[in-house]
């Protein structure tokens, strides 16, 4: 005679043990998702930040390149001389000057890594030394050393007077936007590498 009640019971303890198999295999992927999307530690933070801003500062040169400046070009020099001047009057705010050059935090997490090799892998060390100089040399000092002094010198040119024009048109216009755009390069290129080494942070200095 069929024992019902003992069949109902396999059934419901086979019902259990495959929900449980499930809740295993899900907490287990979950596991798995969670180490591959948060971040681990604050070195991989502050290099987030970091691909962050650089690309962020790569965008904002990108417009000026690829939009401000041409515009500005079409207009009389003396109504391009002022509007630019009040542009770069009124840019040079903190929330600027973070978004602009807040991507060297880099050098933080670029300095822990190369002073313990140990830990961390040899392509998150050297992408993140990479990112950090190429930032410094290319984004940071091309502007304290091209686009600054011409910006500076834009302030005091008569607007009106022909040598204004003169510096507008054959100076200002040209050799700015070709720093700039150089500049713009270099920030997305370090934003780039920080990625990198962003991604080589967990792996092991053996691999």
């Amino acid at each position: 005679m069929m024992n019902y009640g003992a069949a109902e019971n396999s059934a419901s303890n086979n019902l259990h043990l495959i929900t449980i198999t499930e809740n295993q295999d899900l907490s287990v992927d979950n596991s798995a998702w969670e180490k591959v999307w948060l971040l681990d530690s604050h070195l991989e933070v502050v290099m987030l930040v970091s691909v962050i801003l650089n690309s962020m500062a790569a965008g904002i040169i990108f417009i000026f390149s690829n939009t401000v400046m041409p515009s500005l070009a079409t207009l009389n020099a003396d109504v391009g001389i002022n509007i630019m001047n009040t542009i770069n009057t009124i840019i040079v705010n903190p929330l600027f000057i973070i978004a602009f050059f807040g991507g060297l935090v880099s050098a933080y997490p670029t300095r822990v890594m190369m002073k313990n090799p140990d830990l961390y892998s040899k392509p998150a060390r050297y992408y993140a030394l990479a990112s950090t100089v190429i930032f410094f040399l290319g984004e940071f000092m091309v502007t304290v050393t091209q686009n600054v002094p011409r910006n500076n010198a834009l302030l005091v040119v008569d607007p009106e007077s022909e040598d204004g024009q003169n510096y507008w048109e054959h100076n200002f216009l040209k050799r700015w936007i070709a720093w700039n755009t150089a500049r713009g390069i270099f920030a997305a290129i370090a934003a780039a590498l920080g990625g990198l080494s962003l991604c080589f942070m967990r792996k092991s200095p053996v691999e």
